[in-house]
Order: C-alpha cells, then structure tokens, then sequence
C-alpha cells in the first residue's frame, strides 16, 4: 500500500513538472507570434481582423475560415484550397518560410500569390515556435 501511494505521488509529481515545463514553452511561442507580426493582421482567438482568426488552422482547408470572406482571401490561396492544401505543422512550416513561393510551388503557378505583405520568417527555430503556438492555443 506505502508502495502504491509513493507511485502516485511520483506520478503527480512528474506530471506537475511536465506542466510548469510546457509553460515557457507555450510562452515563448506566444511571443514569437507577436515578435514576427503575425498579431498585427491574425488572432487565435476565433475574431478575424485584417486576416482571418488562425484558432483551429491546423486541419483547415486553405482559404477558408468560417465568418472570414472567401474574397479576402488571394486567389491563389483559394485555389490552393481547392486543389487540397489542409494546413499541418508541414505545410505551415513551408507557407512560413516563404508565402508566395510556397503558394507558386504548391500550386505550380510562378504568378501565384497572397494578399499578404509579409516576406516570410526566415529563422527555422521562430517558424517552429509560431506552429507550436497556432497548434496549441485555445
């Protein structure tokens, strides 16, 4: 029984310290959704603004966020949607890196587009943060 009882309290331990751990983590990765200007046209919390909300994007059909007009959206971001792009940490990486030439790429278009005047994040370790973050946050 003294057994057991020690075995839970290890267990709660551990786990507590996974969570204080995860904490700066989760941190971190908010600030590099502010520091690389993704706040300053996205939420996650639900509300668009200048861009859509990025709450619930991992899975989502590119080009599409209910409540956010379709005509928002660049044409070419659309058609990506409609060619198949779902977003997932993969897919987010490569838009991130580099938004038009990843739409070019992915669409096989070299006029492919998006409405967005951001050039991309250059810094893999950022870009990694930033998808933790839209992965992550409620």
């Amino acid at each position: 029984m003294k057994h057991t009882s020690l075995l839970a309290v290890a267990a709660a331990g551990f786990v507590a310290s996974m969570m204080v751990a995860a904490a700066p983590v989760q941190a971190d990765a908010a600030k590099a959704f502010k520091k690389n200007r993704c706040a300053q046209c996205h939420t996650i919390s639900g509300k668009h603004t200048i861009g859509p909300s990025l709450n619930g994007i991992i899975g989502r059909k590119a080009g599409t966020a209910d409540g956010f007009k379709a005509s928002r959206y660049s044409k070419s971001m659309v058609a990506a949607g409609e060619k198949g792009l779902v977003w997932d940490a993969k897919s987010l990486d490569g838009y991130l890196a580099n938004p038009k030439q990843f739409l070019r790429d992915y669409l096989d278009d070299p006029k492919a587009s998006t409405k967005m005047a951001y050039p991309g994040l250059k810094k893999e370790d950022q870009r990694a943060l930033v998808i933790e973050y839209l992965t992550n946050a409620k």
